[in-house]
């Protein structure tokens, strides 16, 4: 009698956390078709801005999570523009999806977890944080959306057998120096939208 093979349970169990991070992405069809044509227009450049820097820091500066700094920018500047719930969302996966087809990155399929994660940090923190100051709750969306960063890490290295001690120290350095480098780009991003806001740029939301 054959038993079905069973994944091993170290394995098994980071699949079962992928699965559970990835249940909040499901909503996303339901979000893109109640879009208007101009705002998803916009988030479609702001998606495409979003992979072109990242094959930009693609080069290797010896910083971690500088990368975070231009995603929590364009995050925070898309969900300030786009007055919709699962804007950053939406912005931040088809990013993801982008860098997938196009082979960025050595992750392969977690690219656009390590995307949409932050995206979704970037939407629910806009409508759960009590801060109103611009630049501090710029600053505490793009930390928000650099600590997701800790998730994928922590499963990409799991995976592959990695060591628990090791996977943690890995996971907790990139959560960290990205969550410092979001903080800097989410200040920015909402900074720049107050500004466009002044202008009449981009309407009060």
């Amino acid at each position: 009698m054959t038993h079905p093979m069973r994944a091993p349970q170290g394995l098994q169990r980071s699949l079962d956390a992928l699965r559970r991070a990835a249940r909040p992405l499901r909503a996303l069809p339901r979000a893109l078709r109640e879009l208007e044509t101009r705002e998803a227009v916009l988030l479609a450049f702001f998606a495409t801005f979003a992979v072109l820097l990242r094959a930009a820091t693609r080069w290797q500066l010896h910083v971690p999570g500088h990368s975070m700094l231009g995603t929590a920018l364009l995050l925070v500047l898309a969900r300030a523009c786009v007055n919709r719930g699962a804007a950053a969302t939406i912005t931040a996966t088809l990013a993801g999806l982008s860098c997938a087809a196009l082979g960025m990155g050595s992750s392969g399929p977690l690219v656009v977890l390590k995307l949409a994660l932050p995206g979704l940090a970037v939407d629910l923190g806009w409508r759960w944080l009590p801060v109103r100051r611009p630049l501090l709750r710029g600053a505490l969306l793009g930390a928000c959306a650099g600590a997701t960063q800790f998730l994928p890490v922590a499963l990409a290295e799991a995976i592959a057998g990695v060591a628990l001690p090791v996977v943690l120290s890995h996971a907790l350095l990139a959560a960290g120096s990205k969550a410092g480098f979001g903080a800097v780009g989410g200040a920015a991003g909402l900074s720049i939208a107050e500004r466009l806001r002044h202008h009449g740029v981009i309407s009060p939301g």
